[in-house]
Order: C-alpha cells, then structure tokens, then sequence
C-alpha cells in the first residue's frame, strides 16, 4: 500500500508496494507521472477521490516496467482502491492507494475456465447433458447444454428441467426407479440404463443414462452425477437391424432354396432347412453335426468341380448359374444350379462365402427325356437324322486325326411300306417297322449305329469297316429283309433299295454324305428296288444335270416351250379315223426336242407335273374346238398323271376348260395308266366316278402292265382299254402273248369295253391285231405324232391318202 499527497506523489509505502515497483527506501514515487504507472490512466481517478469519493478499479492485467525504461515489464493482474484521507478540517488533503496482486487467483480461474469450457464442449459434442439424481427421492435434475449443430434432443436449448422424471415414459419409469434404489447403496457405484423420455414436441425419445454415486451434501447423503445422451437414433437403428436380422434368419430358414454361410477355410458356418433337405439330413443342425472337420467342397461329387468352383469365387467373388451333382447323405446323387458369393468386411477383405441351391434333378430328367425325343425317333426307339448327323460329324473328325480309322454309310428305304399301311392300317406298318429295326440289329457291331430318318427311310453308320465289309453288310441286311415276317399270322413281305457310301477325304460335311447316301438309295430304286448300289461322281452329275433340267422345265412352262403333237387313233374295221391323242413334246432352246420319257418322270417328282396337265387339258380343248370345225365326228385321249387325278380340283379345271370352248364332255377321253388306276384303288373309283358322271370317256392305258384283276376292273366306270405296247411290238407271235392278249380281248368283250392296240409299227402285227378282234389300233404303222398343221393336211383334209391294209 502507500499513501500520497494529493497530486500522486508517495509519502509513505510499505515493503510489498516498493518490492512490486523495484523502489528504493528513499526513492520518490508518483503513481500519476512514473514512466511505470502513468499509462494506468489513474488521473480520473485521483480527481474523484480529491472530491471525497473512494473509487475501486477492476482486475485488470497492468504492465510492471522494470527499474528502467528500456528493462522487460512484466503483465499483473492488479485490483486498485482509491481512498481519501481527510485532514482535521474535512478537506482531502491525501490519497491511500491500495494495490491487490490477483496474478495467481486469476490464473487458476482461467484454468478452471479452460476445463469448464472443454466439458462443456466434450458434452455438446457428444450430445450429452448432466444429470443429477436424488436417489432418496429419484428426483431427476437435468441441464440441457448444446450448440445449435447438435440441438436435437427434442428440449429447449441451455434449459434447465427440475422433475425430469415426470418427462420418463411410464412403461419405463418403474424399472428406472427400482434401478436407481438399487444401485444407491454407497460411493462408487455406477448406473446405466435406458428409457423413453418425452420430448417438447410430444414424441417419444431414447436416452442412455450413465452415473456414479457420490457423496453430496456435507451431511454425506448420496447422489447420481452422470450425464444423458440421445440415442433414439442409434437405438432405432439397433432396433432396426435387429428386425432386419431376424427377417433374414426367417427367410434364411424358411427359404425354398438351399442356403449356406462357409468360411474362408471352406468350413461349414450354417445352412438352412431347405439345405439340409436336399442333402439328405434331418435338420441344418444334423448336417453341420456331421460335417464338422470336414470341407464343405465335399459334398460336390465331380472333383475338378470342387477346385473350379473355389478357384471363381476366390478370383471373381462369384459364381452364378453352376450346375453341378451333389452327393446326398445315402449316398445317391442330385443335381443343383449354385449361386454364390464372397462376403467382404468393411475393410474390403473376404470373410465368408454364402450362397443358394436349388434341387433341378427333375428338370434335368425332362431335358433328357426332351433331348431323347430330339434325337430319337418315337415309334423305334431309334437314333433320328439329327443325332445321325452328330455321329456322322464325330466320326468325320475321328477319320482326320486317326488314318486308321474307317466307315461307311448305308441308306435305305422300305418298298411298299405304303401299300401294307393302306391295306391293314398303320399300326400293322408300325409293328413292321420295329421288326425291321430289331432284324438289322441283329447285324450290326456294338459300335455301329442304325438310325430312322423318315417315315420308311433307315441309315446304318458302320464303324471301322473296310469297303469290302461294308458292302457285305448292306447284302446281308438286304437279303434279311426280303424275307417274310409274320404279324399276328399275316405274312408280309416287303423289299429295301440301298444306297452304299464310303468315307473318303472329300467329306467335310455330315450332310454331304448322307446326301449321296440318298442319292445312291434312289438310284436302286429307279433300277429296279430290292438291290444295292453304291454311290459314284457319276451319279452327282446326273443329279445335277437333273437339276438344270428342273429349271429349264419350270422356264419352259412360262415361256411356250411345251407343244402338242397329235397321234392318230384308227378304225380297225373299216380304216376310218377314231380320233387323236394328245402327245405333249418340248421344244428347248438348246438342246432341240427333249423326250417325254426324259422330263415327264422328273415333272412327276418335282410337282410341275400338275401345272403341265393343267395346260394340256386347257391346250387339247382350244386344239378340238378348232378342228370341229373342220371334222366333229372324233375324239381327243388326253393322258392324266396320277398327281392330277389325286389332288381336288380336277373334274372343276375340266368342267371350266369345257366351258370356255364350248365343248361336249364327250369328245374327250381321259386316260389313266393301270398302275395309277389301282394305287389308291378306292379314293380314285370315287373321283371317276365323278368324271364319268360329268359325261367324259375313260380309258385305261398301258393295260396289262399292272397288277388288275377282274374283279378290280370292273368296277371302274371304264369305256375303252389300250394294250401296252408290250404286247404288240414283237417280231414274231408267241404264245404267251397271244394268250395274254386273247384273254385282254375276252374280257374287254365281257365288259363291253372298246379295245385300242398300242405300238402297231408293222403289217404283219396289224394283222395279228385285227385276228383278235381289237377295234383300234394306234402307232407308226399308220402315223407317228404330228403337229396340228400336219393332222390338219394328212388327217382333216377331205383330199388326204388312204389308210394303211
């Protein structure tokens, strides 16, 4: 302390006052004017305590320069009270200056501050208000202390709420209470618990209370100090998760398919009840029983399988799609589709793999059964063309990697399988075809392979076989077929053509083999049926010559290429003209006039056969209608194929091509060959029927060629029969001719039916016709086919030449 007069000068100072200022006993001090107080600003000050007033400065942080100007100050906090001293008189006549050093208070005031101030933010930051509780009467005191980024507790920000366990959930409040009873039984102990409290908006939060207890009071009673903390986000979420978890090990269990965890080891974590199940067991409980110290990958049965699925999960962390067999529990075998993955921790490692099955053994079954039925043929139980060419294809690529190795194709087909369908029904001709399948069996190695490619069309792949025994195999099977079979004791009896091919290195295609397999087998059948031939280049050619003849007829159709010449049909009686028939000839570009016999067989297979009779009926009409004109008193043969005579629309087409020229159905006789006639007997007796009815003739050609019995003849609605050539083109008579025409001319008597001989070229076998009493002839004794300019100028006109004899 110091006392000065009233201008600030010191007239006494104690010890501490001079230590603070480095002054010395008799050193003079004046706290207004020294270079170490008078930036204190103490001059207003000193003005008020002359007028008589104390005055009391605040702690503040003052600068204490050293003994010198230029020395270091030093910052201290100081309190300073001004008094007035008075003198005898009342006036004030000195100052008592009064300096505090608050220095170490303040300091340690400062520190608790700091600690205060980082609490406060460690409980702002953990969103974490203090509590007090009276455990004696579980009164609850809370301070709500946040910032305004995390204010969202549901209370007033710094509020202050006495009571607070009136705020507590009522369902929580009891087990809350009894807690705090519990746990209140001395120092030290510690309490936490969660409940519901309500909010200021009325919703319902979660807190986490965590206290101690502590001797409070001085009379030591005790109480919780703790803090609360919001967690209905958390406690939500673990709500949430839990939920989750438990819908999972609900789904996890009750799914369809076969679930698994497995660990990195490949050891057996879980596994449903569908798992289980499919393996075999019980329960998920019996098969992890029984597969513990063992690897999961066991389970599968192929072992590459149980490498390669590892090694995809391990490299791409999931598989999808695999199927694969697995071995159950007894032992048997199922087939799976798989599907996994790997499961990663949040560090991006692999923790466990977890994955489905489903069971697929049955649809694998149907795909066999599909499959079967794709590459076998129902009704034989046979391989079909499709897995013929896959075997076909197999051994193409045998023969080119091993020189040793060899085979052959056969291809053929059952003669008259059609004709035994149509007399004792398809079922007959199925059981035929088994007994066909079974009898070549019979012939063939293990390694061989006999397959059904069409309704009556069988192929043999015979496996390493040189030339020589492939051709003795198609003999043998040949002959084995000709002979008899016996079905519910009817014997049938029917006859294969066979195509022969061999393997040779031109073949890159399966189709191309059993193209020429086939071509083979045709070619038997043009020969004659019931023989074997073998494929040549040859027979190549000729297909494709026969193809370009193909096109070139299709183009002769469209561009006039087809004529009509006219062959006269005499009177053997009385030398007079009975009539024509139409003769059809092809004029080509190229190659000048083309032979019936060449391109009416190829229009037959082709089709275009139909289109060329529809022109010829059309062309034969508008020819008569012109020469009726000249003479009307003949008639016009006109050959129908068995394609038009069986395909609807005839009788239509020949009423329109009638119609259109005005004609007499009677001016045409339709001719149909014997063959044709009796190869489907029933359905054609209908449809000449309907032609006759129309008023046309009808005429069978080429009659004694065929298989016709009387009984058969005669019940067809038939005008006129024409020997076959056959019969008549001879060089001398034969008995057996004679016979057989004789027997032609009586029965056509006996049906009243006109007789035309065919082929006359000679006198001497006019002669021998007309001894039979056959009533025309027709051939080159009398005139060979001409074009209409020449029948009109030989036949129509009134001036020409007699007939022949």
């Amino acid at each position: 302390m110091s006392v000065t007069d009233s201008s600030g000068t010191s007239l006494l100072t104690n010890k501490k006052f001079r230590d603070m200022f480095n002054l010395s006993h008799e050193e003079q001090f004046c706290i207004l004017t020294d270079y170490r107080t008078r930036k204190w600003g103490l001059k207003d000050a000193f003005s008020r305590v002359r007028l008589g007033e104390t005055v009391v400065l605040p702690e503040i942080w003052r600068d204490l320069p050293g003994h010198t100007e230029s020395s270091e100050t030093r910052e201290v906090c100081l309190g300073i009270t001004l008094m007035p001293v008075r003198s005898s008189s009342g006036l004030v006549e000195k100052v008592y200056i009064k300096l505090e050093d608050c220095t170490q208070r303040r300091k340690h005031e400062q520190t608790i501050h700091k600690e205060r101030s980082r609490l406060r933010n460690a409980l702002e930051g953990s969103r974490q208000m203090v509590c007090e509780i009276d455990p004696a009467t579980c009164r609850m005191t809370v301070d709500f202390q946040s910032s305004e980024e995390d204010h969202g507790h549901g209370f007033e920000k710094d509020s202050h709420i006495a009571g607070f366990e009136r705020l507590v959930h009522p369902e929580d409040w009891q087990d809350l209470k009894q807690q705090i009873v519990q746990h209140a039984s001395g120092e030290d102990v510690y309490l936490s618990h969660h409940f519901r409290v309500q909010a200021d908006s009325g919703s319902w939060r979660w807190f986490k209370l965590s206290a101690k207890t502590t001797a409070y009071d001085e009379d030591g009673s005790i109480r919780y100090l703790g803090t609360m903390m919001d967690i209905t986000q958390e406690y939500e979420s673990r709500m949430n998760l839990q939920d989750s978890e438990a819908k999972y090990r609900a789904i996890f269990n009750h799914a369809v398919e076969g679930m698994y965890l497995v660990g990195m080891d490949d050891k057996v974590v879980c596994v449903n009840q569908a798992f289980a199940s499919i393996l075999g067991y019980d329960s998920p409980e019996d098969f992890e029983k029984d597969m513990q110290g063992k690897d999961f990958s066991q389970i599968y049965y192929i072992p590459n399988i149980r490498k390669r699925r590892q090694s995809t999960l391990l490299e791409k962390g999931q598989m999808q799609q695999m199927e694969t067999q697995i071995q159950r529990r007894d032992g048997s075998l199922v087939w799976i589709s798989e599907n996994a993955r790997a499961v990663h921790d949040e560090q991006g490692r692999m923790v466990y793999f977890e994955g489905s099955i489903i069971d697929i053994t049955e649809r694998k079954k149907s795909e066999e059964r599909l499959l079967h039925k794709a590459l076998y043929d129902q009704r034989t139980n046979l391989p079909n063309h499709s897995f013929l060419l896959e075997k076909l294809e197999k051994g193409l690529k045998k023969a080119e990697q091993d020189q040793g190795f060899y085979f052959g194709l056969l291809v053929f087909d059952l003669d008259g399988l059609g004709e035994i369908n149509d007399s004792f029904g398809h079922l007959m001709g199925d059981r035929l075809l088994l007994e066909v399948s079974c009898r070549v069996q019979g012939l063939l190695r293990s390694g061989d392979t006999l397959a059904r490619l069409s309704s009556d069309e069988f192929s043999v792949m015979a496996e390493d076989r040189q030339p020589g025994e492939i051709k003795d195999l198609a003999e043998h099977i040949r002959v084995k077929m000709a002979e008899p079979y016996l079905i519910d004791g009817i014997e049938l009896c029917i006859t294969i053509s066979l195509g022969i091919l061999f393997y040779n290195l031109n073949y890159t295609r399966p189709e191309d083999m059993l193209r020429d397999a086939e071509m083979a087998m045709q070619q038997a059948k043009q020969q004659g049926k019931n023989r074997c031939v073998t494929f040549v280049s040859e027979m190549y050619q000729e297909k494709s010559r026969r193809a370009l003849m193909e096109k070139d007829l299709r183009r002769a159709i469209d561009h006039g290429e087809l004529v009509l010449n006219y062959q006269p049909i005499v009177r053997l009686d009385g030398g007079g003209l009975k009539g024509f028939e139409a003769l059809i000839r092809w004029k080509h570009p190229q190659r000048g006039m083309v032979s019936p016999g060449l391109f009416i067989p190829l229009a037959e297979e082709t089709g275009l056969i139909e289109p060329i009779g529809d022109w010829v009926l059309q062309e034969s009409c508008r020819q008569i209608k012109a020469w009726k004109e000249i003479n009307d008193s003949f008639v016009l043969n006109i050959n129908v194929s068995g394609r038009q005579l069986q395909k609807p629309g005839l009788e239509r087409k020949l009423y329109q091509a009638l119609q259109e020229e005005n004609l007499d159905p009677g001016c045409l006789i339709l001719e149909i060959t014997e063959s044709m006639a009796m190869a489907q007997k029933d359905n054609n007796l209908r449809i000449l029927k309907r032609l006759k009815y129309m008023g046309v003739w009808l005429s069978i050609d080429d009659f004694g060629t065929g298989y016709s019995s009387l009984a058969h003849l005669q019940q067809f609605p038939l005008d006129e029969l024409k020997i076959d050539r056959s019969f008549i083109n001879i060089t001398s008579p034969k008995k057996n001719n004679q016979r057989i025409i004789q027997a032609i001319v009586e029965m056509a008597h006996g049906l009243k039916l006109k007789l035309v001989a065919e082929g006359i070229e000679t006198k001497m076998q006019l002669d021998h016709v007309k001894s039979f009493n056959c009533h025309y002839g027709q051939g080159y004794l009398f005139s060979k086919a001409l074009d209409p300019a020449s029948i009109e100028k030989t036949w129509l006109d009134p001036k020409a030449s007699k007939l022949p004899g």
